[in-house]
């Protein structure tokens, strides 16, 4: 079977429009931000990139399709770079004026070369810069914290492909010329369309899943480091080594312990409602606040994704409740003040050894059990759990 230049290209045209409306229909649901929305653009610039070809072949826009295309082409890398760069959490203010400078410069040399040069005037700038982003992208794809997810490493392997055959294909041009035997064989455009659509699918699907892997509250573990997340708050595990270590040792002098559970309802609505982005900013918001307001000798950690544990030693059942009563005047002062105007329920349960004694499942069930309570409650914001609320936790 023979394939043409024109079917190929809109055959590409067609998987890259079908996937990109995928992703950004799912971005659009998700009211995403930030990794996502950068990926969105990439596949929109990918989806432009064969628009413009085919505008192109089908004999319209001479020149400037051609310039549009090799710019969109290379923005198309340049997007899923930013978009990894902003998944770490790291700035890309000098990196998108990178990108920008290099797009620009691809549009010109084009528009220049095209006339005097035909179709593939301005080809090597344009595939230089891609090969530039894929391997920056390829690279910023295995660095921490990213880096430690799985699905991140087949997102690099996919650009570091990308990089290689552009590559390969730019070393073909330089050395065979663009109507040479070998680059037409192995490198012309009906190998670079086909090599297009199988690195397409597998980004967009790479993407997808690394996109779900990463929402307000559960972000914060994959961007730990030796157990303490990067806002400074334990990750579950490390809480409960820490936990069971103290009430062992407050056993021993039989000293008060007390564990206060703050949990918050609705930030889930929230993002469903108003976006992940109002989402983000009151999780991030509220574990400050909670570290904030937490006694100094305390510690705190992470208790699933809309609870946070404090446990410290008290002096007495109304020591806690004035530490509790703190941590929850405090959350609510600062929940308050956030730009978007929407405020979750917060409650505060505390579990105090002298009362459920000293195993650390018992006490963090009892906690558990009254911040629950009172996130309900219209008459206390902090209450004590006892015994039978672990007890019954339990079964």
């Amino acid at each position: 079977m023979n394939l043409d230049l024109f079917s190929v290209t809109v055959m590409t045209a067609l998987v890259a429009f079908v996937a990109t409306g995928i992703f950004v229909v799912e971005t659009l649901r998700r009211r995403d931000a930030g990794a996502g929305r950068l990926w969105a653009v990439a596949y929109l610039c990918g989806t432009a990139t064969t628009f413009a070809y085919i505008s192109w072949a089908a004999g319209i826009g001479g020149a400037v399709a051609i310039a549009i295309g090799n710019s969109a082409f290379v923005l198309t890398p340049a997007f899923i770079w930013l978009g990894n760069r902003r998944f770490n959490d790291r700035p890309i203010g000098w990196s998108s004026v990178i990108v920008g400078v290099l797009a620009v410069f691809t549009f010109v040399a084009a528009v220049i070369r095209v006339p005097v040069e035909g179709s593939w005037g301005g080809w090597v700038v344009m595939a230089a810069n891609v090969v530039v982003f894929f391997l920056a992208g390829g690279w910023e794809a295995t660095r921490r914290p990213m880096g430690r997810i799985g699905n991140a490493h087949l997102l690099s392997a996919v650009l570091f492909a990308g990089a290689a055959f552009y590559g390969a294909r730019l070393a073909a041009f330089v050395l065979d010329g663009p109507e040479g035997t070998f680059f037409v064989t192995w490198f012309g455009s009906i190998s670079a369309n086909i090599a297009t659509v199988v690195l397409t699918m597998v980004a967009v699907v790479v993407t997808s899943i690394l996109r779900a892997n990463k929402s307000a509250t559960q972000r914060y573990e994959w961007l730990g480091e030796n157990g303490v997340a990067a806002d400074g708050i334990m990750l579950g595990r490390t809480y409960r080594d820490a936990l069971r270590d103290m009430t062992e040792r407050a056993g021993w002098r039989r000293e008060l312990v007390s564990v206060i559970i703050v949990h918050v309802d609705g930030l889930d609505e929230m993002a469903a409602a108003f976006g992940s982005d109002a989402a983000d900013e009151l999780a991030a918001r509220w574990r400050r606040s909670v570290r904030r307001h937490a006694p100094a000798s305390a510690f705190v950690g992470e208790d699933g994704d809309s609870t946070l544990a404090v446990c410290g030693v008290a002096t007495t059942a109304a020591d806690a409740r004035r530490q509790g009563a703190a941590i929850y005047r405090g959350c609510i002062d600062d929940l308050a003040d956030n730009p978007t105007g929407l405020l979750p329920v917060v409650g505060i349960g505390v579990g105090l050894t002298e009362t459920v004694g000293y195993d650390p499942t018992v006490l963090m069930n009892a906690a558990r059990e009254a911040a629950m309570r009172a996130s309900r409650s219209l008459e206390a914001s902090v209450l004590f759990g006892g015994l039978e609320e672990a007890r019954s936790h339990l079964t």
